[in-house]
């Protein structure tokens, strides 16, 4: 009885709407929380961590992202990210609960699929959502900042994903004598 009930009521009516999929770990700690929820409603849970008295003392600690193509090590009971492209985790701490909360949703990475930004809600998701839309081709609808943090902006490459050739496309390199850099084409040596 005492166990049912650690973590504040209202975080357990939110998600009875949701009908997420929740699991515990105890490998990254006692209070770690790993819930897999529907795009559709991750904004919306967003914005009930800021507006929430026992989770609005919480930050977003990290944000990242894994390519499901091609991966045959998942389970047939993780089905649900077989279905698209891309999982999304963010990472969030709440300070006054010393709970780590990971949310999982997953994404398809099409011209039509968008992401809503976290950027309004908390101010480490600028950076973080820009580094995740430039690596792994993630769009977001209402992103206040979307330029490019690592990668030249006349490429239109995502070096994390698997279809990206391990070995790139051009090969780059500053010529001394002209004092500019150069991109010739990549050509691979068989030996």
């Amino acid at each position: 009885m005492i166990k049912k009930y650690t973590l504040p009521l209202s975080i357990f009516i939110v998600f009875e709407n949701l009908n997420p999929i929740i699991w515990t770990s105890e490998s990254f700690g006692v209070n770690s929380y790993i819930t897999y929820i529907n795009k559709s409603w991750f904004f919306s849970l967003n914005l009930f961590f800021r507006g929430d008295v026992f989770f609005s003392n919480s930050s977003l600690v990290e944000n990242s992202c894994v390519d499901n193509k091609k991966n045959k090590n998942l389970k047939k009971s993780y089905n649900i990210f077989l279905k698209k492209n891309l999982t999304l985790f963010y990472v969030y701490y709440f300070y006054s609960l010393g709970l780590k909360l990971i949310l999982l949703t997953t994404y398809s990475n099409n011209k039509l699929s968008k992401l809503e930004s976290l950027d309004s809600l908390f101010k480490s998701a600028s950076w973080l959502e820009r580094e995740v839309s430039e690596m792994f081709r993630v769009s977001y609808k209402n992103k206040i900042d979307s330029r490019r943090l690592l990668l030249d902006y006349s490429k239109q490459e995502n070096p994390l994903l698997k279809d990206y050739p391990t070995e790139g496309f051009n090969d780059v390199f500053y010529d001394f004598f002209d004092d500019q850099v150069l991109y010739t084409n990549s050509t691979s040596v068989e030996l």
